[in-house]
């Protein structure tokens, strides 16, 4: 009796079941994230998100994922904008 070989499951993105291939690069400053380049990783070297989370590991505080990071950015952005506008309209009375 002859047996069939069993298909090889297809990981889907984020599927944290299957790790990075031997192609893959992964940072712990990135979580989540699997470069393709060296180049690519070198970019997140060089980035606000490595930076930030260098400073939130020193401070023993987990890493952010680049969802988050983008959120908080996203969150500190507008809220320096909304204090400049406040700053401008008390400025002009």
């Amino acid at each position: 009796m002859m047996s069939l070989p069993l298909p090889t499951p297809t990981p889907s993105p984020g599927d944290t079941a299957f790790p990075p291939g031997p192609s893959t690069l992964t940072s712990t400053t990135a979580p989540g994230k699997n470069f393709t380049s060296r180049s690519e990783l070198q970019q997140h070297y060089k980035s606000d998100w490595h930076r930030y989370n260098l400073k939130r590991r020193e401070a023993g505080l987990p890493m952010l994922n680049e969802r988050d990071f983008t959120a908080r950015l996203e969150a500190a952005v507008a809220l320096r904008k909304e204090r400049e506008g406040r700053e401008e309209r008390s400025g002009l009375d």
